[in-house]
């Protein structure tokens, strides 16, 4: 009998393990594999355009007539600068440390405007936050408004404009088509 209870408490407790490890693992784990598979020929730093097939296979949300863009990022030498000029409607901005979390997040609506320059950083470690003062932090940041730390030194920025009226596709293209993202 306690044989048997000893067998039963172990196979939970790798059932749960192994629950628990699909859970915190595997969707970056995907996240970082599925990146690495549509944009695998993209330069670092520079923002490119989505092919329709494979923005839908990437963000299951998309539809192929929508416009995607993406950035992927490295802050590991330095910052980085997305600037964009998005076209009246509707558009959000996301951006993914490598891990798949989101670290900042903004749309047309919060944003109020459609011209804007983020500015990308590698997190300070406890140490330099101990260390630092913010009024240090703020003379040091160009674009207070858009800034955004990026835990980890690699991420991708990712600009979504659903396309409502098929007319407005090429105006929609050519807009994300200027987005520039750079090291500073």
């Amino acid at each position: 009998m306690l044989g048997r209870l000893y067998w039963v408490i172990t196979a939970a407790f790798v059932g749960l393990s192994v629950h628990l490890a699909t859970i915190l693992f595997f969707p970056s784990i995907t996240f970082q594999h599925r990146v690495k598979q549509f944009a695998s020929d993209a330069k670092v730093n520079s923002f490119f355009m989505m092919k329709p097939a494979a923005q839908v296979a990437l963000f299951p949300t998309a539809t192929a007539q929508d416009v995607v863009g993406l950035c992927l990022l490295d802050v590991s030498s330095g910052k980085v600068a997305i600037s964009a000029r998005m076209p009246r409607g509707q558009w959000a901005l996301t951006i993914y440390g490598a891990s798949g979390e989101q670290v900042y997040g903004i749309n047309d609506v919060e944003a109020g405007t459609g011209d804007f320059t983020i500015e990308l950083s590698p997190a300070k470690g406890i140490i330099e936050q101990l260390r630092g003062r913010s009024d240090d932090d703020a003379g040091q940041i160009e674009n207070v408004g858009w800034h955004a730390e990026l835990n980890e030194q690699r991420g991708v920025a990712v600009l979504w404009a659903p396309v409502p009226d098929q007319t407005r596709w090429g105006e929609i293209q050519t807009a994300l088509s200027s987005t520039r993202c750079a090291k500073k």
